[in-house]
C-alpha cells in the first residue's frame, strides 16, 4: 500500500472511532480530509498536521460518551494519531 492508501485507511479507522463516540464534527472533517487527500495529498497532510496543535485540537480528543471513557479505543485513537501524523510529516 502507498502512503495515500495507508493514510485513506488510517482517517477510516479514526472516522469509525469518532463516530462510535458522537464527536461527529471531527468524524466529518477527517471524511472530507480523506476524499482531498487524493486531489492534493500537499495541501491536505497540511491541514492534517495542523490539526494536532492548539486548544481543542486532535490531541485534546477524549473517546468518550455519556460520560463513560472508551480506553481501549482511546488506547487505538493515539496510535492511529500518532501513525497519521508521521505519514503526513514524511517528506
Amino acid at each position: 500500500m502507498n502512503q495515500i492508501g495507508e493514510i485513506q485507511s488510517i482517517l477510516r479507522r479514526m472516522i469509525i472511532l469518532l463516530e462510535f463516540s458522537g464527536i461527529n464534527d471531527w468524524a466529518n472533517l477527517f471524511k472530507k480530509l480523506n476524499k482531498n487527500i487524493i486531489l492534493n495529498s500537499v495541501d491536505t497532510k497540511q491541514k492534517i498536521l495542523s490539526l494536532y496543535g492548539g486548544m481543542g485540537s486532535l490531541n485534546d480528543l477524549i473517546l468518550q460518551k455519556n460520560n463513560v471513557v472508551f480506553v481501549n479505543e482511546n488506547d487505538d485513537f493515539d496510535i492511529l494519531k500518532s501513525k497519521l501524523f508521521n505519514l503526513c510529516n514524511f517528506k
